[in-house]
């Protein structure tokens, strides 16, 4: 019992580390001139050092293996594989090939570590179906890794999703008595909140691809953990990610069916149609905030009590997401027409 409450000692002390570490690293990087210029499709207005990610990475492994509790490995070697990769992008940009790759081989290797996911519950129905569950567990993977990527290019957008996402998957797995992945939850939500402070509105640092990719990879081995332990189940994690899930995937869809590629960089995700019109990085950060509070953690919380009623829940919380991304989409078209 008292390792398990010692195990809650990961967020101040990631939080702690990464505060006090980004603004160090902040000085580095501009030393190194490794920063982001202003441009036509971003979605800020001063040049600004990027790669503050590294500072998160350093905050959870530090805690993750300082809290009295079991290092959950596989998570470890799957975020620093990703931050790696996101390092060298950041430095010099990697074609979108490469990057693929290496995603999918960290997806590999999470599965590998963590397990099949063998059964998914639809509608109160379990379906053991290993051979199509997992692989569909490994795209999923690589999608979550690239989703939370896309989402990063509004101040303290992505780091508060990080600080979200890992304090909620902490309590689910700490519920379920699973402490190191509660634990490493913990660090993850501390790395994230202490990087929000030097991150938020106006920006001082951005996280660059080593911090989103490994926010990604993070909230994927998570999830996974979650399907195969029994403690989250798929429906669940679609509900704690909706928000980035849906703004990043309807993006994506429309980018393909337009025939655009997908993957370059450009300003047609909700958030950066907003800002374009005129919002703020802090009324932008405040509406995903209150969608995440006020939509997302009761349809949570339903999913738990009603388990069987999770993928009714998660379908209809998509769909009510989906139509306020259409509403943004519709309403900013006169004004964002000229910059996509």
């Amino acid at each position: 019992m008292m390792e398990a409450a010692q195990g809650w000692l990961a967020l101040p002390l990631a939080l702690l580390l990464a505060a006090v570490l980004t603004p160090m690293l902040r000085s580095w990087l501009l030393r190194c001139d490794l920063v982001d210029l202003p441009g036509e499709r971003r979605s800020h207005d001063a040049p600004t050092p990027r790669g503050g990610g590294l500072a998160i990475v350093a905050a959870i492994l530090l805690a993750a293996f300082l809290a009295p509790v079991a290092v959950w490995w596989p998570a470890v070697a799957v975020v620093g594989v990703l931050a790696v990769l996101g390092w060298f992008d950041d430095r010099s940009e990697l074609p979108p090939s490469l990057r693929l790759a290496v995603q999918a081989v960290a997806a590999v290797l999470g599965l590998a570590w963590v397990g099949p996911v063998e059964t998914v519950s639809i509608f109160g129905d379990a379906f053991h179906l290993p051979w199509l569950w997992t692989p569909l567990a490994g795209i999923a993977v690589v999608w979550l890794i690239n989703l939370h990527n896309f989402m990063d290019g509004a101040d303290g957008l992505a780091a508060m999703q990080g600080v979200w996402s890992g304090l909620a998957y902490a309590l689910i797995m700490w519920t379920s008595g699973l402490e190191a992945l509660a634990s490493f939850a913990l660090a993850m939500a501390g790395g994230f909140a202490g990087f929000l402070f030097w991150n938020r509105p106006r920006a001082r640092i951005f996280m660059g691809d080593v911090g989103s990719l490994v926010l990604g990879g993070g909230v994927a081995m998570l999830a996974l953990a979650g399907a195969v332990s029994g403690a989250a189940s798929v429906w669940l994690s679609l509900i704690l990610t909706s928000v980035f899930v849906v703004d990043a995937t309807a993006t994506l869809a429309r980018r393909v069916v337009r025939g655009e590629q997908w993957y370059t960089a450009h300003r047609q995700h909700a958030y950066q149609r907003l800002i374009v019109a005129g919002w703020s990085h802090a009324q932008v950060l405040g509406l995903y905030v209150a969608a995440n509070l006020l939509l997302v953690m009761p349809a949570a919380w339903a999913a738990i009590v009603y388990p069987d009623l999770g993928a009714v829940i998660a379908i209809g919380l998509i769909v009510l997401l989906a139509g306020g991304w259409w509403i943004i989409q519709s309403a900013t078209r006169t004004e964002n027409q000229w910059h996509e």
